[in-house]
């Protein structure tokens, strides 16, 4: 009997560990990835030159070496569910449509310190309508999203050097094609976003919404 009960403990034990193992894996296999629209390469190199002609005058700040992007949502995903938000995304962009998008404007968050490059108006809700739409589909992840379009230069300034910003960065005029949105992995080493894919934007017409059919009782 003793036998029987110590095999039936050990048993259970193995079960437990391979239980916690599993669960660790599910956690470390967490990765974190962000949805972002991206200006085309003359926008890139713009962008670039203001970040490093305010870090020349501020010193250093963060994003102050990330690649010029418009953040629509960022979030934690393993490989499965990579996967499935993949396959949505592609899905609703196939009834997106491209344009130009302008930015005209440079603007700040007080709050958390950010100094960026604002879209005109019309551009801004263009952009809006498409993040809308992205962070619509079941992400079924913890997921932060992005409700006001805009070209990050800094983050977490504050007030003297926003003041700064706001000093030698008076007019801007940036544009470039918007068709697609990019998936971008965070790179722990770099402490930086790798972009590593692209999804176009289907331009198909969206297709009408089923009407309810009328039933009559006689």
């Amino acid at each position: 009997m003793l036998k029987v009960f110590l095999f039936v403990l050990l048993s259970l034990y193995l079960k437990e560990s391979e239980s916690l193992e599993k669960g660790m894996e599910m956690v470390t296999d967490l990765e974190k990835y962000s949805l972002v629209f991206q200006p085309c390469e003359k926008g890139i190199q713009m962008v670039k030159f203001i970040k490093e002609s305010l870090k020349n005058k501020i010193g250093w700040f963060s994003s102050c070496h990330s690649l010029a992007h418009i953040t629509i949502c960022e979030y934690l995903a393993n490989g499965n569910d990579l996967s499935k938000i993949k396959k949505q995304v592609t899905e609703i962009l196939k009834y997106e449509n491209s344009q130009y998008v302008y930015f005209d404007d440079y603007s700040a968050f007080p709050k958390n310190g950010a100094f960026f490059i604002a879209p005109a108006l019309k551009s801004r809700q263009f952009l809006k309508n498409k993040m809308q739409a992205i962070t619509s589909i079941d992400f079924d992840t913890k997921m932060f999203k992005s409700t006001e379009p805009h070209l990050t230069v800094g983050r977490k300034l504050d007030q003297d050097k926003l003041a700064v910003a706001f000093e030698n960065f008076k007019a801007i005029d940036l544009d470039f094609f918007c068709s697609s949105i990019f998936l971008r992995r965070f790179n722990p080493i770099k402490k930086q976003y790798d972009t590593i894919e692209e999804f176009k934007f289907g331009n198909l017409p969206k297709p009408p919404k089923e009407e309810g059919q009328l039933s009559f009782d006689f």
